[in-house]
Parts: C-alpha cells; structure tokens; sequence
C-alpha cells in the first residue's frame, strides 16, 4: 500500500485523474453520488412462517436497523469473529468425520480430490504402546524399515500385522503423528505430494496403509517412487496385505513375511497386565478356572485381535466383582464388527448414556460443557410422570438421585474417554473419546437403535441456542451427522423451520448442519433444491438468509461468491449482515477468494440498490477476519492482524478494490457507526503493534489521499479515540492519523501552490 510522494496529482475530490492501484480513488458510492442509497428495512417478523409468530415479538420494540443495538453492529463489533467461527466449525467438522485432524495443516491432494489425513486412532495406539507383544521377527521388521522407509508386511488374517506396523511406525517416527490412510489411497499422486511437499506433511511423520485396494496393481516402478519420495520426506510407510497379495515377483524386496503363529495366551497376558497391573493380574490369571477358560476360547486359529479383546472382556467381568464364564463365551462369539455395539448397548444407566452421547457431540470441549449438556438431555430423557415414593422391604425410602455417585475418572473409564490439558497453558481440561471414531457412531447409534428421535433433536435445538458459540456450532455438527442419515426427517421436523426463525443462532445452524449433511451426494442434491426455494422467495427474508448462510460455507454449489452475491439487491439488513457473515466463512476457508469478493463488494457498491449490503459486507469481513502471522511482535507473541489490511499491504492488485471500498464505507450515511467501529478496532490492535501501525498508516495516507471529506472523517475518529471521556484511549493509533494527516494537508497545500 503506497502513499503519493510529494508533487503527485491530486484525485477523487479535487477532480484530477485518479492515481494508481493502491493509492485510492474517487469514493465509490460516497457523498458525492448523485443516486440515494436504496432502503434497507429492518426484518422483524418479515420471515416468520405463516401462523408462526417470533418469541415476543408482539411485545418487542422495533430494533434499529444501524448503529448500536443494531445486528449490524454487532455483526461488526467482534474483531476476528469470523476467523473464530471458522475455526470452530473445522473441528466441529473434524470430529463427527472421525479421526480426522481439524484445521488446514495436514491435507493432502490424492487422485485430484482434497482429502484431509485421519491420525490413528489414540485407542489403538495406547493398546499397543503398552500392551504390545512383539513377534520373533520384529527387531528384522524394525531394521527393514529403518532402511528401506517402505515395507510391506504379509500374512495371513489374525497374525497382527497391524499391530505390528503401529509399532513399527511409533518406533520410526519417535513421538511424530502416524496417519491412517484410506484403502483407496492413488500411490502415484501420494509420491507427488511428498515429493513436491505441497501437502504440508512435517517430516518424521508415519503412514499406515490397510490392505490398498490396488495393491494387484503396483510394480516396483510406483513401489521405488514412492520409497524415494518418503525417503526425500524423512518419512515412513507400513502396508498390510495378505499372503497371496502381492503379484509383482520384483517387490518381494520390500515385503517381510510375518510367519509365525502368534502366541494368543501371551497376547491375553500382556494386556491384562496393562490393564489391571502386575499384581492383580497375576491373582486373576492364576485362577485354575480362568486358566481353563482361556483354554477353551483361545483355541482354534490365531486372532490377535480377538485374543486382546478377549483380555479386555475379562478384566471388566473381574472389575465387576462377578466373572462369568457364560457372559465371555458370548462376548467372545461376537463378531469383530459388533464390538462398538457391544460396548454401546453394555452402558448401564441414563446417566451414562446420557453422558455417551453428550461426549460425542462436543467431544474435545471444556468438560464443563460436556457435563452440562449431558444433564440437559439426562432430564429430557427421564420419566417425569408424577410417582409415590414407597418404602422397600428394609423399610428404607429410595433415595433421590445422586450426582456423586460415579466420579468423572470412573465415568471416561466406562466411555472409553480420556480428560487431556486445555490448548495453549489455558487451565482446565477437555474431554474426548480415546477412538476418534466414536463420535459419529454414538451419534448414529443413539439415533437408528432407541425411539428417542424427538427427543435428540429437541435437545440439539437446546445446545444450538447456548451462549458458547463452541457449543452452538458443535451441536450443529452433530444435527448434519443426522441430516445425512435421516434427511428427509430431519429437514422436516427441523431444518426448513428454522430456515425462518427469528434467531440467528439457529440460522446459522442449519448452514453448518448442512455442511455436514451435503458430504453425501444425494443430500448435497436435495438440500440445493431446499436452499434455491429459500432463497427465491422474496417474501420471507430470513430465508434468503439462511440460504446465503449455507452457500458461504460452500455446502450447496461451486460458485458460491456469486450465489452469495445475488442477495445484494435485497433491502433488508439481516439479509445484508447473512451476506457479509457467508462472505467472512469464504475467505477464512480461502483466502484466494479475497480479491473475487473484494471486486464484487466494489463493482456492487456503485449500484445505488446493491450499495448498503456491499459496504456492510466489506465491514463485516473488515471486522470478523484476522490472521496470524509469523511476524513477532515485541513481547513474543504472533499477534493478530486485520486480513483484509494484511494482504492489501502484501497483494497488490487487492489495493485499489480495498481502499475504494473504505472510503464508500466511512462516506455513507447508513452504516457510519458501524465504518468508525471498525476502524477503532483496527486502531486498538494497531495501538500495541509497531509493524501494524505502519500499515495502518499507509491505509489512511491512502484513503485521504485526494479526498477530503474521508480525511475529515478519520481526524474525527482520531480525536475521539484520546477524547478525555474515552476510558480506553488510544494515543499512538491517534498521532499516527492526525501526523498522516498533517502530512496530506501539506503535500496538498502544496500541490495547490504549484497550480
């Protein structure tokens, strides 16, 4: 962003040619503008559904359609609220997807497809870091790898091959992340990431492929190519097939064959030992009737798998003060695929389930989030019908329930949970599933096995209505892991409603349940029917709103600053305020979109119709988008710094659309409050940052520029930032305007002494 050297041509206000990108220009839809900005109504009730009224909205007073108490204002008052919501929608999203690592970090581009990378599950690898036996073949597997960074381990099924590469990996990886690849995984494009480094993957990492459904497919040129891009990477591959898998005579220097009958007895040893220590397990496995037990179900073919289920069957009976070998003979003759339903339907009370399903939604939030929304569906769920308490057969009367009965240790031991440190140093824990997985399955399994379907919706509906905003869009998430399943119902009894309801909140619900939902092609089809049909009618604009919500997260269609860009026109700030919030979740996702937004926003800004929903837009995305940087500020810190001002200041081309649009936003009328603001908020970070203070000098050099009117404006904004009333002044953001200011004035008086 430049400012004009002394004797540079005036422009904009004092009628001279308008300088180059990045300097400024005439105020598109300023002042000046001969044509009235269009009406922007206000929406109470405007999109209610006929026979629907708004929660009080016969006794509530006209809300201001600007300035404080309006939802523009608000919308613009929180710097870095869009940034945050993303944030919180992408782990949102990362955790009813499974193991899936939330962010942008780790994405990798496989077969042409964006596909993010599933760590392994933290279940399994604690099993085996600490219940692990190793084979006689291990310290050659281990010495294979080391050297080769590719190995392929063949076998029969039951061998533990997959416990076998965990370790490995864990081992050649020392602390570094191993990730889970799909069976499909394209080897030529995976060779081409690592080789090019554009997926982002951080050396030292590890990658366990499952029997590739390929594998019939790959020679020793695609084997050595991608060996050498993990080699170049400083990373390591594990892949598990079956003995008769590999068809290349010329890859059989990669393979090591796990031969050797596992031994199930020590298997079953190793992990009750880790599960109930040495001393314990040595009473329980020294029991004639569990030896004999242990006898009968180990024998047959091997099964490592089954072998240390079988272990974790055991310590439970044994924990229970009951060991039954009836309830082990059935446990054990349940498949592998009904282990989650075993553990599932076994949760012994409400409380628990309640809790179960309470960690699935906000699994990896506060637990104190967690404990609340367990109780809130425990109550909604319990039999309030009116009873008599009546003594039992020792005379005692039942007692109410107690909410010290089971401590929070017992209850993640039973779900299958773990408590973890808060991010950052912040105190407190967070609570999540030791199996990433059990999210979406939990959720899944409450919804299609108990008739309770009402009832999880309502209390969805409760959470998407909670302060936090972590909780709302978290609970979102989880109503689209329904809306995937069960659209047609859910969208009924849910969706299409609160497409028109009075809270925001639930609005934006239904674009990030839709977010979800749309993974799957035949929702992605039906919802996009749903969301044109909001969005065309002009009657009711909390639809268009809830539309515009759902195309900024791009869940419906592949043009989404277009689609989004079609409800310009529409005169209703709700309306306008959706427009800026969808174009905010563009441009957190991307921001390569940043100059496609901005060139609308200004191309839009000189339609007198399109003008107020342009200018908010921009000052919504002014408000709600920050960055971080890599750049240090004095005290150590990565500071947060405006988006729109940080890649005006690096991108050239994006220069002349943002200052343009600023000066529009600080000339008109309608949304001034909101323009100063912003521009306060930008001054406050500026404030404690030197290196932002400069570029938000250059901004105001560059807005003034030739423009007197936005000059006046800005000194105004200046003046009260240090005003003797204002309890949090802002005196180095202060003297850089008025000194860029002064600055301006001078180069002008002189340029009007040269004329």
């Amino acid at each position: 962003m430049t400012v004009p050297a002394p004797g540079a041509p005036a422009a904009g206000g004092a009628g001279g040619s308008p300088p180059a990108a990045g300097t400024g220009g005439p105020s598109a839809g300023g002042a000046t503008d001969s044509a009235p900005p269009a009406p922007v109504h206000g929406a109470e009730g405007s999109g209610t559904p006929p026979g629907e009224q708004p929660d009080g909205a016969a006794d509530r007073p006209e809300a201001p359609q600007s300035g404080p108490g309006a939802e523009s204002f608000e919308a613009t008052g929180r710097m870095g609220q869009g940034s945050l919501r993303h944030g919180h929608l992408q782990n949102a999203v990362a955790n009813v997807e499974g193991d899936i690592v939330g962010g942008d970090k780790y994405v990798l581009l496989l077969g042409g497809t964006k596909k993010r990378l599933r760590t392994l599950s933290p279940l399994i690898e604690e099993r085996v870091r600490f219940a692990y036996h190793p084979p006689l073949c291990f310290s050659v597997a281990s010495e294979a790898l080391r050297k080769q960074n590719l190995l392929i381990l063949r076998g029969a099924h039951g061998y533990g091959k997959s416990a076998l590469a965990v370790r490995l990996l864990m081992g050649a990886c020392q602390g570094g992340p191993v990730y889970h690849l799909d069976s499909d995984v394209d080897f030529a494009s995976l060779a081409e990431q690592l080789e090019s480094g554009s997926g982002g993957i951080e050396r030292g990492v590890g990658f366990l492929l499952d029997h590739p459904a390929d594998i019939g497919n790959l020679d020793r040129e695609g084997f050595e190519k991608v060996q050498g891009a993990l080699s170049r990477a400083g990373a390591w591959m594990v892949l598990t097939v079956a003995s008769t898998e590999v068809s290349d005579s010329e890859l059989l220097g990669g393979v090591l064959d796990v031969s050797e009958e596992p031994d199930q007895h020590a298997v079953v040893r190793a992990h009750v030992r880790w599960r109930l220590g040495e001393r314990a397990a040595g009473r329980l496995l020294a029991r004639p009737d569990v030896y004999d037990l242990l006898a009968e179900l180990l024998a047959g073919e091997p099964a490592c798998r089954q072998a240390a289920e079988l272990a974790a069957a055991l310590c439970e009976e044994y924990e229970s003060g009951e060991l039954s070998a009836e309830r082990l003979r059935e446990r054990r003759a349940r498949t592998e695929a009904e282990d989650f339903e075993i553990w599932a339907e076994s949760l012994p009370d409400l409380a628990a389930r309640s809790l179960a399903l309470a960690l699935a939604v906000l699994n990896g939030l506060p637990q104190e989030y967690v404990a609340r929304a367990a109780r809130a569906l425990r109550d909604r769920l319990e039999d309030d019908a009116p009873y008599i308490r009546a003594a039992g057969a020792d005379g005692r009367l039942p007692q109410p329930r107690n909410l010290f009965a089971v401590p929070r240790r017992r209850q993640l031991t039973l779900l299958r949970a773990r408590a973890v440190p808060k991010s950052q140093g912040e105190p407190g824990e967070v609570l999540e599933y030791k199996d990433p997985d059990y999210p979406r399955m939990v959720i899944k399994h409450a919804w299609t096995q108990y008739e309770i379907q009402d009832e999880l919706l309502d209390w969805l509906g409760q959470l998407v209505m909670d302060p936090s905003e972590e909780v709302r869009v978290y609970a979102a998430a989880g109503l689209g892991v329904l809306a995937a399943d069960s659209f047609g119902y859910v969208s009924g009894r849910i969706l299409n409603r609160w497409a028109y309801s009075d809270s925001a909140y639930r609005r934006a619900a239904v674009a990030y349940a839709l977010s979800v939902g749309c993974r799957d092609d035949w929702v992605r089809e039906q919802a996009a029917a749903m969301v044109e049909t909001w969005l065309g009618d002009r009657s009711r604009p909390l639809g268009q709103a809830t539309a515009v919500r759902v195309h900024g997260l791009g869940a419906v269609t592949d043009r989404p600053v277009e689609e989004i860009g079609r409800l310009a026109v529409v005169g209703n700030v709700t309306v306008a305020v959706a427009v800026g919030c969808s174009l905010a979740d563009l441009l957190a996702d991307d921001f390569e979109l940043t100059a496609a937004v901005l060139n609308m926003l200004h191309e839009q800004a000189a339609d007198y119709r399109a003008r107020p929903t342009a200018l908010l837009s921009f000052l919504i995305l002014a408000a709600q988008l920050v960055i971080d940087t890599e750049e240090r500020s004095v005290g150590g810190q990565v500071p947060d710094r405006p988006a729109l001002l940080y890649l005006a200041h690096r991108r050239p081309e994006l220069q002349e659309p943002f200052i343009r649009l600023w000066r529009a936003a600080l000339n008109q009328a309608f949304f001034d409050d909101e323009a100063e603001q912003v521009m306060r908020n930008w001054a406050a970070l500026a404030e404690r940052d030197p290196e932002l203070r400069e570029m938000f000098r250059l901004m105001i050099g560059a807005i003034a520029y030739g423009d007197e009117r936005s000059g006046r404006i800005l000194r105004r904004c200046a003046d009260e930032w240090t005003h003797p009333d204002n309890l949090a002044p802002l005196p180095l953001a202060a003297s850089t305007v008025h000194a860029q200011l002064d600055l301006e004035k001078v180069l002008s008086d002189r340029l009007a002494d040269s004329q």
